[in-house]
């Protein structure tokens, strides 16, 4: 046995200063709950499950060999904290069945799995929240106590793991909403033309017993109605937001609306607080400490507009500011104005597409307001998340158009659509909605089984109410982590051009076929291979043309393989090797748009992780075992795009079953890829190799 694996993301608790016991015994808090998998690692650990799925026990005994031929209970409880527990550490099986009792044998992780709770058996509803916390026990002097020897997953602030219900669904508030204008002479103070006076309020309905609501700002697109996101806001208000849709000055541009969205929301609060709203219902009753500004194409770019402002002090509202903007959603955007105005920078930033969207349409250029000469690339969403240097992330959803994302207007007719596929207005709000509620209570609440909404793999876990047997719903997600501390990245191309060097500076090794290290930006005027244009399809970094200025740099690799098996392998710097310090290895990565070997396959595309240790021991990881591999290009008419997908490794993984790996002492990530590792062929774009320990946002709390 390898003492060195003993002490991966394990904490061994003296218990005897949480308890009142005699002795400094220990107990072990590590991951327990989860899902098993068919094939290795065999058992993924995870924060939320579904109210409608199972929830999974397992142990490693390789890594826990004190486990043995230990035959314990296993509860299911209801969280606690540390002192809680100090206080009362009984143990009490919340399931319907009751504790099992288990005897652990020696082998393999899949020996000792288990199931805990079958689907729909534990509570999920947590009101206006999401997620109702439960700890896993071991206990394995079976004396129906926490205590010395037992192992608990969850006795941190950290539940062990969250049975979250169906977020498509309303919350638990029934919701008011109420339409106005605004006073003239108070919009013109703050600076919001005199035809934009329009705001469609949604509120809890019992906001007189709650106390201060975070507010969300919604901005609405070019053409399109302030009224046209009830779906919206309907939604969030019944968990406890507060939701304004405001008038938007679109059309003279981004620019304008930015405008018009600041003032609204410095507007809004003004005239709550004054009592001049609904009657003065809202009145003491807005959290103006947690904001979200959610825009939707001309107004999507609007809002990262809006904050560049904050960020560069050009504008001061009298009633909030840059920190106040907890998160910004931008659906489907436009990019009329370039990096140097419409830049999201440190905020905590979302970003949504839609494939087959033919106004926002993300080709390669010559859209969006074309002149008939210039090479414009205005419609090329990607552009803002990549901007965005703090907390991202990014949605992208396949068969679905511009118009779906709101709810008015002829949207059968008008849904600016194009692609085989669609999934229709209907769907596209499940998804909207299913994803925006996490996501808005992950950066506005801090809620923890939130992120795995925003970071799994979606064929293994999305919003229930999304239907599962429509084969045209295909998701993907981005994240990145934007914490200061916490995070290692071994290579994102923005330094150290060479191809054999990594942007860490150590070496890098390959045997792949045609690499080229650059820009992620299309070079041409469409999206049709040609191998002139390496990097075709991807359009996350925007070029400069004759109407705005860009100095996107977003730079990644791009590589193929046929029917062979080749590599692609990163030294780890000297210094970084400790990768138990870490919780999860992540990238982010695309299969190249309508390259012959993308095309050959048309499906999630699959290559094998492995590490390497000092000792050269090394444990392998296919990506397809989570759930879902480098989904496939979304076929739309005129083109497709690369669409990026961060694959997410716990670092602990790669120690299950014995392999022996040293995680202490990594010295070489590597892509295996061919047929004896996944897809026989392909060609991929990779990008943010990095390390992180998922640090939370910094999240305001709740002013009363």
């Amino acid at each position: 046995m390898n003492t060195h694996l003993l002490g991966l993301k394990v904490k061994f608790v003296a218990f005897s200063l949480l308890l009142p016991l005699s002795g400094a015994a220990a107990i072990t808090e590590t991951e327990l709950a989860g899902n098993s998998l068919a094939q290795y690692p065999f058992f993924e650990y995870v924060r939320a499950f579904n109210v409608d799925a199972p929830v999974n026990v397992a142990i490693d005994p390789t890594r826990f060999p004190a486990i043995v031929g230990a035959t314990c209970g296993v509860y299911v409880v209801n969280h606690q904290s540390a002192s809680d527990w100090a206080a009362n550490p009984a143990l009490v099986d919340v399931t319907p069945g009751g504790m099992k009792t288990h005897t652990f044998s020696a082998g393999t992780i899949q020996a000792t799995t288990i199931e805990v709770a079958a689907a729909s058996t534990l509570n999920a509803n947590a009101g206006e929240g999401l997620g109702v916390p439960y700890d896993i026990v071991l206990d394995c002097d079976q004396n129906g106590s926490l205590s010395d020897g037992d192992y608990i997953d969850g006795l941190s602030g950290e539940a062990g793991f969250y049975m979250v219900s169906d977020t498509t669904m309303a919350g638990p508030y029934a919701v008011t909403e109420l339409v106005y204008n605004l006073d003239s002479a108070v919009a013109a103070d703050f600076g919001i033309p005199g035809n934009k006076l329009g705001e469609d309020l949604y509120f809890p309905t019992n906001i007189a017993t709650m106390g201060r609501l975070p507010l969300v700002i919604i901005s609405r697109g070019n053409g399109h109605n302030f009224r046209w996101y009830d779906h919206i806001g309907n939604h969030l208000a019944s968990y406890g937001y507060v939701v304004m849709s405001h008038d938007n000055n679109t059309q003279p541009g981004p620019e304008f609306a930015a405008t018009t969205t600041l003032g609204h929301t410095d507007a809004f609060i003004d005239q709550v607080e004054a009592g001049a709203i609904a009657d003065g219902a809202l009145a003491g009753h807005i959290d103006a400490r947690r904001i979200v500004w959610i825009g939707h194409s001309r107004g999507a770019e609007g809002v990262a507009i809006a904050y560049h402002r904050l960020f560069d002090g050009t504008v001061t509202p009298t009633h909030y500011g840059r920190s106040d903007i907890r998160l910004i959603s931008s659906m489907l955007p436009t990019d009329f104005n370039g990096s140097d105005v419409a830049n999201p920078h440190d905020a905590n930033y979302h970003l949504w597409t839609a494939s087959g969207d033919t106004d926002v349409d993300g080709s390669a250029g010559n859209e969006c307001s074309d002149d008939g000469v210039n090479f414009l690339e205005r419609c090329q969403t990607f552009h803002l998340v990549d901007r965005a240097t703090g907390y991202k992330q990014s949605t992208v959803v396949q068969g679905t158009g511009h118009a779906w994302f709101h709810n008015g207007g002829d949207a059968s007719s008008s849904s600016w659509f194009t692609g085989p596929c669609p999934i229709g207005q209907s769907n596209t709000h499940l998804i909207l909605l299913g994803y925006l509620l996490p996501l808005v209570k992950h950066y506005v609440e801090g809620n923890i089984p939130a992120l795995d909404f925003l970071t799994r793999q979606y064929e293994s876990f999305h919003p229930i109410g999304v239907p599962t047997d429509d084969p045209c719903i295909v998701v993907t997600h981005e994240y990145r982590n934007g914490a200061a501390d916490g995070n290692f990245i071994i290579d994102d191309y923005q330094t150290q051009p060479e191809i054999n060097v990594s942007s860490s500076g150590a070496a890098v090794a390959f045997d792949v076929q045609n690499l080229t290290e650059g820009r992620l930006d299309d070079n041409n005027f469409d999206f049709d291979w040609d191998a002139s244009d390496p990097f075709n399809g991807a359009t996350q970094a925007g070029a400069t043309d004759s109407l705005t200025t860009r100095s996107d740099n977003s730079r990644g690799v791009v590589f193929d393989w046929t029917d062979a098996d080749h590599f692609y392998e990163w030294q780890v710097p000297a210094g970084s090797n400790d990768f138990t310090r870490f919780k999860f290895l992540s990238f982010r990565g695309a299969q190249g748009t309508q390259h012959p070997n993308t095309v050959a396959e048309l499906g999630d595309l699959t290559f094998t992780v492995t590490l390497r240790d000092g000792a050269g021991v090394v444990s392998h990881i296919n990506i397809g075992a989570y759930g879902g591999g480098l989904e496939e290009p979304y076929q739309r008419d005129g083109g497709w795009h690369n669409e990026m997908e961060t694959v997410r490794l716990r670092t602990t993984d790669f120690a299950n079953n014995g392999t022996g790996i040293n995680l202490t002492n990594i010295v070489a990530v590597r892509f295996n890829l061919g047929p004896s590792f996944g897809s026989s062929k392909g060609r991929i774009v990779i990008d943010d190799l990095m390390l992180t320990n998922d640090q939370p946002p910094n999240s305001l709390a709740a002013v009363e």
